[in-house]
């Protein structure tokens, strides 16, 4: 059965196929397979996996969650397409674009896999293009790894915080002012101020680090007290764990991505 130019849909024996190295589920495949597998034994397998194939096998690239569910249930055979996609780098782009609307990623996951592509394309830009996301979510991925190296240095010697590199890198590209601007958050005397040097350096890429403090230096600054419940308190600290960032920071980045979207700034 013919579906599209690139992939055909065949029933393959579950012994022939394999999980691809390009498969980004690296993290608790098997999470839940049980309750997938119910489902699947219930009302039948809804999306057939994708694979391309390698010699007499085929190496899964989509679907690693069905296919174990299947094995579970003792299929022998299972729905595929196969696709002709041959290049490593494809496979990974393709699996990520699957499973990033499924079940969630584990976080490592998603570092690993932007982090690959980052050393393939060359940059965020073209990582993000690939992804169909957006470049602050893969900077967001990347984590430290898109630190430069002169800020790394800082934060080796203890004059700046790790969190704080990675936050400057997420939000300016340019890794000659990065680094200017990490000089200038050293000098600044609280969290509010370094914080803001950071987001006025985003906001006026065409500002040097000086004109950048002076404005900061012109700001005025209110604190504002935000309780919550348990349940978001426990999600912000995973968050936090997650994306190796201060709770200060990435309620703020929440707070200014909702007004921003509303047009209140």
């Amino acid at each position: 059965m013919a579906v599209g130019k690139r992939l055909r849909l065949e029933d393959i024996p579950l012994d022939k196929i394999y999980v691809s190295e390009s498969n980004v589920r690296k993290t608790h495949p098997e999470e839940d397979i049980g309750e997938l597998a119910r489902s699947i034994a219930e009302i039948g397998l809804q999306q057939p996996i994708v694979v391309f194939p390698k010699g007499n096998r085929y190496e899964l690239i989509i679907g690693q969650r069905r296919y174990l569910a299947c094995k579970q249930l003792g299929w022998r055979e299972i729905p595929a397409l196969i696709t002709q996609v041959k290049r490593p780098i494809d496979a990974s782009i393709v699996s990520f674009s699957e499973n990033i609307h499924r079940l969630e990623l584990d976080y490592r996951d998603k570092m690993e896999i932007a982090t690959e592509l980052l050393s393939k394309l060359g940059s965020v830009d073209k990582v993000a293009e690939r992804l169909g996301v957006s470049e602050p979510t893969v900077r967001n991925y990347l984590g430290y790894s898109i630190v430069p190296e002169g800020m790394k240095k800082m934060v080796d010697e203890g004059r700046l915080g790790a969190t704080t590199a990675i936050r400057i890198a997420r939000n300016i590209p340019d890794e000659e002012k990065a680094i200017r601007i990490a000089e200038k958050v050293r000098e600044q005397p609280t969290s509010d101020r370094k914080r803001a040097i950071i987001e006025v350096a985003r906001e006026n890429p065409d500002k040097s680090s000086t004109q950048v403090a002076e404005i900061v230096n012109r700001q005025e600054f209110r604190k504002i007290t935000v309780e919550f419940t348990t349940r978001v308190a426990e999600a912000l600290e995973h968050a936090c764990e997650s994306y190796k960032s201060d709770p200060e920071d990435i309620v703020l980045e929440a707070v200014e991505e909702w007004l921003r979207r509303r047009e209140f700034i």
